[in-house]
């Protein structure tokens, strides 16, 4: 899910690096209220998880790659804040440092992994529970396949409106495939593999590292 540069159009990514910076600046605000030693030490280990795992492509459907985040198993051992914050940190590092990612398009890609999917995993989550679905472990596995589709479609909606929104002379000026494209390609891999993966991850290390850790969520 990792956008290079070159692909949006420079509205796009000042869009985006505009949503992001607000957003972060928001989750950073609440989770230093809550945060300490322990769970900051936690935290980073738990960083680092998900920094490899997201260097990690594997083939899907239509020779296309793609990979899991570890960003929903933060979510659900620390909270949406401090998930949104370790997922962003680990953003930044891959795109400075190994060309993960472009950087213009860093604050798209910030608010498509390191925002969205923290945000609907715990919307979803709470939906579940008021619809009165008392196993954890269902609860977390829906919320997760659910958020890693949801910021799958965000990449395919965002790459495929520009043929459409920036062109010249009836040529794209970025990224030439349109919504046609992008949705099949980027949804069937993550519809069927990628969510699936995510979400049996999510469901099998949760207890075991939260027991482990004896980890205190922030509120």
């Amino acid at each position: 899910m990792h956008i290079p540069d070159g692909y949006l159009s420079p509205q796009t990514c000042a869009t985006f690096y505009a949503a992001s910076v607000a957003s972060v600046g928001f989750a950073f605000a609440k989770f230093k209220k809550s945060v300490d030693e322990k769970t900051f030490v936690h935290l980073s280990v738990a960083s680092a998880f998900t920094f490899i795992v997201m260097m990690f492509n594997f083939p899907v459907v239509g020779g296309s790659s793609a990979h899991i985040t570890g960003i929903p198993l933060i979510t659900y051992l620390f909270g949406p804040f401090a998930s949104i914050i370790a997922s962003t940190v680990v953003l930044i590092i891959q795109a400075l440092l190994f060309r993960d990612g472009g950087i213009l398009a860093l604050g798209t890609n910030v608010f498509n992994m390191a925002i969205a999917i923290p945000l609907v995993t715990i919307f979803v989550d709470s939906l579940l529970k008021m619809a009165n679905l008392k196993n954890e472990k269902v609860r977390m596995f829906i919320s997760t396949y659910i958020s890693t589709n949801v910021a799958a479609l965000l990449t395919a909606v965002e790459l495929g409106l520009q043929p459409i929104l920036f062109t010249k002379a009836g040529k794209p000026l970025y990224f030439m495939y349109d919504l046609k494209t992008t949705i099949p390609a980027m949804m069937v891999p993550h519809l069927l593999i990628v969510g699936v993966v995510e979400a049996v991850l999510t469901v099998l290390l949760y207890s075991p590292l939260k027991n482990f850790a004896k980890i205190k969520k922030e509120v």
